[in-house]
């Protein structure tokens, strides 16, 4: 006899972008799997549903990240084509036959054989010293002989350190708008554009087209990022785990910034950086203006300049601190800055943006 069972996925509030679902409703839907599409960003499974008319609709339903659902137990064989099966979950906002599936269940027996629970938090434990190189310099990197990344930031936005506290969800989403004023001192024209992301649910992210996370935004994607340190080149390079698997180069070769006009504008800026003591200071010019520069929508133009500091403490947390100077966006300069924390004997997996993958991989345009 085959195993019967259920799939319960804790909802990712990365995955489950309220541009794209509506939290607000529900849906119940039976039939049987007709594809599952193991693919990053976003898995997908594909069910045919018959109404009480007796016709028949495939719906797409998308079920996690494949990294996380592989770390949970979940794994493409999971589920097999035929299956019949029950599907709770978050319809859609736009008119179409696609939800995110919050738990599936074998129709036959309900059985279960995986069961994501929440994730629990990190043991507090000792800190271990922070690694550093023989000079006694510190390592932004793992110890000799291991491996780690850095991951799990403390805060899901950049606001201004002055605004005390706000509550927004994982995309930078304000929970109350009023708050518009606290984020940051906006020019009235960026606050205009701040308020418009935040009304229309961040729905023109360049983020969901695939484009890279500049600035600040880098270091609070999921997945991680690790740190590369060619101390005999002069530079360290930034490997981002996810969105499209960029890398972003910090010189320590001595050299000067140059003016923003004389670079190649780009997602993440020239950066050239030097140590203070323990800490990394680096500056950076040459923003193009075709990304958001933090969740929530944040808007910039080519005149931003970041200051980011990198401090390590210990083994287990990384400091980063930045300061936002973009005199055509805001009235001043201004402050922010979260933790992010390590994670070791481990690497960075293979994760890549793939836009509009439950289209692309299932050969439709859309499930309208």
């Amino acid at each position: 006899m085959r195993p019967y069972y259920v799939l319960l996925v804790a909802v990712s509030a990365f995955a489950q972008s309220a541009t794209t679902y509506d939290s607000s409703r529900q849906v119940k839907l039976t039939g049987s799997v007709t594809k599952i599409d193991w693919a990053n960003p976003h898995a997908f499974l594909f069910i045919n549903v018959k109404d009480a008319a007796g016709t028949v609709a495939n719906w797409a339903l998308e079920f996690g990240n494949p990294l996380d659902l592989e770390k949970d137990g979940w794994t493409r064989n999971s589920l097999r084509i035929g299956d019949t099966v029950n599907v709770e979950g978050i319809p859609a906002r736009e008119p179409r036959r696609q939800a995110f599936a919050k738990s599936v269940t074998l129709a036959k027996t309900g059985k279960r054989l995986f069961v994501a629970v929440p994730k629990k938090p990190a043991a507090v434990a000792a800190h271990e010293p922070t690694p550093r190189w023989p000079d006694g310099q510190v390592r932004l990197g793992p110890p000799p002989g291991k491996k780690g990344y850095w991951n799990a930031p403390s805060a899901n936005a950049l606001v201004d350190r002055t605004a005390g506290q706000i509550t927004m969800n994982d995309e930078g989403l304000l929970k109350n708008l009023s708050d518009v004023d606290r984020v940051a001192p906006f020019q009235p024209w960026a606050k205009s554009v701040y308020e418009y992301r935040q009304r229309t649910l961040l729905k023109d992210d360049p983020l969901t087209r695939c484009l890279p996370p500049g600035g600040p935004r880098q270091f609070q994607m999921p997945n991680g990022f690790q740190f590369i340190e060619q101390r005999e080149l002069g530079r360290i390079l930034v490997l981002l785990g996810g969105a499209d698997r960029n890398w972003r180069v910090i010189f320590t070769d001595g050299r000067p910034q140059g003016q923003a006009d004389e670079v190649v504008r780009g997602y993440y800026g020239n950066s050239v950086g030097k140590w203070d003591k323990d800490t990394l200071i680096v500056d950076v010019v040459g923003f193009n203006e075709h990304f958001w520069f933090a969740n929530g929508g944040l808007p910039h133009t080519e005149a931003l300049h970041l200051t980011e500091r990198f401090t390590r403490p210990d083994l287990d947390t990384l400091k980063y601190e930045v300061t936002v100077d973009d005199p055509r966006t805001y009235t001043h300069p201004w402050n922010g800055g979260w933790n992010i924390q390590w994670v070791p004997n481990e690497e960075i997996q293979e994760y890549f943006c793939e836009e509009n993958v439950e289209a692309t991989l299932s050969g439709k345009e859309s499930y309208k």
